[in-house]
């Protein structure tokens, strides 16, 4: 059977980005923490008035998870631990401090779960699996008063003040941007399964800027393995991507235009570079690069590797060629989930589906 080249192209890089979701029994695993943490939140902070919620923020609320490559493969689950509490009422250290406690008795109380509190970071404390191959960043926050009904206010050990965040509003802003791909691809899921599009979830199906997201985020860590310290942040990678994405065309040409597009949407004022968070202006997801000149330069070095890498797959003249372009772009694993593509008859059907993600706010109280 005779494949031609535009489909050739398509089944590699759509297998091969597809490869880096996390597997659904391991997902289940993490979801079950958090359902499980809820829960016990609810009923560790039972003598305060003040209520508060757990809920997934990032990747994991935005479809676009992937494992790093730095870290093991591991999975990177990211939730925001809110605690309804006013600033006066709380000092930042405290709060992180309190959430931090909790966090141990969860996992001492629960050690069918295979928990262990790994560390402190910045903004999150970390919970690594003891066997499985995720670790999950919980962000300990209170409600921000300006910025009602989803804004928060965040602990950083490096800031002077609470650091404002909407991570809620900034999915919402990143999945609507992509809102007509993923009911033309859903319509379809619907259709074959006889249902109703409006009781499809949003999480039945991936868009090419989802994919694309995690392509370059990869393609990052592969980049930077030798660089951590100057590697960009995936939130860095997502908002840039989002505000460059056009539905034009397969994943190749809306990746192609995306990693072109994304310099154009850095902005450089009064010596400083500002990466806006769409939904929170005050947030400048490129503060870390203030004062390390270091870490833009190599940005915008790896935006041009990227564009040269993804256009060299698109360039190959025969499949082999294809496939060993993207082992080197994105991995042996891609490479080998693109060749088991090429190999299984054609199928019309939607780009991908993707597993379950829990969306909305799980209240502790």
């Amino acid at each position: 059977m005779h494949i031609s080249r535009d489909d050739q192209l398509a089944r590699v890089l759509g297998a091969g980005i597809e490869s880096f979701d996390i597997p659904e029994d391991q997902f289940s695993v993490a979801e079950a923490t958090y359902k499980a943490a809820c829960g016990f939140l609810r009923d560790y902070w039972s003598d305060s008035e003040a209520g508060g919620a757990l809920y997934p923020q990032g990747s994991m609320r935005l479809g676009t998870v992937t494992a790093l490559i730095h870290r093991r493969d591991e999975y990177d689950l990211d939730m925001v631990c809110r605690h309804d509490l006013d600033k006066t009422e709380i000092a930042r250290g405290d709060l992180k401090a309190d959430v931090g406690e909790a966090l141990k008795h969860f996992a001492k109380e629960h050690p069918e779960l295979g928990l262990t509190l790994d560390d402190e970071g910045r903004r999150c404390w970390t919970f690594v699996h003891d066997t499985l191959p995720f670790h999950m960043d919980i962000l300990p926050a209170i409600p921000n008063p300006k910025a009602e009904p989803n804004g928060i206010l965040v602990t950083d050990t490096e800031a002077s003040r609470w650091h404002p965040s909407a991570p809620i509003d900034y999915a919402d802003w990143f999945l609507d941007i992509q809102y007509d791909e993923w009911r033309a691809g859903a319509f379809k899921i619907a259709e074959a399964r006889e249902m109703d599009i409006e009781a499809l979830p949003r999480r039945v199906f991936k868009t090419t800027l989802q994919r694309t997201v995690q392509a370059l985020k990869r393609h990052r860590d592969i980049f930077f393995t030798d660089d951590l310290g100057n590697r960009p942040s995936s939130i860095i990678i997502t908002t840039l991507a989002a505000q460059s994405y056009e539905p034009r065309g397969g994943l190749f040409n809306v990746l192609h235009h995306v990693v072109e597009q994304m310099p154009t949407h850095v902005d450089h004022k009064f010596g400083r570079y500002i990466i806006a968070n769409p939904v929170e202006p005050g947030e400048n997801f490129a503060d870390r690069w203030i004062g390390r000149p270091a870490r833009a330069r190599r940005f915008f070095e790896w935006l041009e590797a990227a564009l040269r890498d993804f256009t060299a797959i698109a360039d190959a003249h025969h499949a082999d060629d294809m496939l060993a372009r993207t082992a080197q772009v994105l991995g042996a694993r891609p490479a080998a989930a693109a060749r088991d593509a090429l190999s299984r008859p054609s199928r019309n059907r939607p780009l991908a589906v993707a597993t379950h993600v829990p969306a909305g706010n799980d209240r502790f109280a």
